[in-house]
């Protein structure tokens, strides 16, 4: 009968072996994983490799990771250790093949883009607590090279929506990295650099709740967040966006209550969020498109 995938051992083409624990803080460290979480991933592989049910579900999450098809969402996991640190040893598990998926990319862009994983373990750690990673169906585009970071921004090429202009079309869905300012001058670089490796492509999509004209409300008009608004054309519904907000702002685990007063109130966005929440509103999510440079 044909060959099962297997962990650790050779199974002709298809193997998935446990580095050592050293190269797994290498592959750790260059997703840009907390320190405070690489040793206990460590630990979590450990246990994960003793156990032959685990190395079955890793083996098969890391084949429906690159397989042709894309894979249906992954779920979450209970949050014990093993649990929590799963899909973080899956995508270390993966590195390998995932470089193999982006060769012609260049290095730092490639650094740029897996280092996602290591921020989303951060917003978990942040939220939870405790270590882990939960976001593992937004990080399967990246390791299928489906996903660029370039620059500030990051890309995924896709079609325009059926309400946006020219529907069908291709497009670059553009996402925003939660890591550093969203300046003009480093949102346009990154837009030019986009323009640049993808040549075939006219225009760029965005939907995100930062999209949202009720923040105009609140922040001042040459905020980074509103020059970023500027820059787009809105089309398509809005969306309530509550959850996302309090997740890309504060951390706020999506799937627990969350308390407005209990959240830091020290920026200028920070009292908007929880005060138009408190006033019985809700935040949107919107999209909008512009010409790529």
């Amino acid at each position: 009968r044909p060959c099962q995938y297997s962990v650790g051992r050779r199974c002709g083409l298809m193997t998935l072996e446990f580095p050592t624990p050293s190269t797994a803080r290498d592959r750790l460290r260059r997703l840009g994983v907390p320190e405070a979480d690489v040793e206990p991933a460590v630990e979590a592989m450990a246990v994960m490799e003793q156990s032959s049910e685990l190395r079955a579900s890793l083996a098969r999450r890391h084949q429906e990771l690159f397989a042709d098809a894309y894979p249906a969402d992954w779920p979450d996991l209970p949050p014990d250790a093993v649990g929590r640190y799963f899909y973080l040893i899956l995508f270390m598990l993966a590195v390998p093949t995932a470089l193999k998926r982006l060769q012609g990319v260049s290095d730092a862009v490639v650094q740029d883009t897996l280092a996602d994983v290591g921020a989303k373990a951060l917003s978990y750690r942040l939220g939870h607590g405790v270590g882990g990673l939960d976001e593992q169906n937004w990080l399967v585009r990246h390791f299928r090279g489906l996903l660029l970071r370039l620059g500030r921004l990051q890309f995924e090429p896709t079609t325009m929506p059926a309400a946006g202009p020219e529907a069908g079309q291709p497009v670059l869905d553009v996402h925003i990295a939660a890591d550093g300012p969203l300046t003009p001058a480093l949102v346009s670089a990154s837009l030019k650099e986009a323009a640049e490796f993808f040549p075939y492509y006219r225009h760029a999509i965005c939907r995100s709740w930062l999209l949202d004209p009720q923040l105009g409300e609140y922040l001042p008009a040459e905020a980074n967040i509103i020059r970023f608004q500027r820059r787009f054309q809105l089309f398509g519904p809005a969306e309530e966006s509550d959850r996302d907000v309090l997740y890309f702002v504060f951390n706020a685990p999506k799937d627990v209550l969350t308390d407005l007063d209990s959240l830091p109130q020290q920026s200028t966005l920070q009292r908007a969020i929880v005060s138009h929440l408190k006033a019985g509103r809700h935040w949107q999510l919107r999209s909008g498109w512009l010409p790529l440079p």
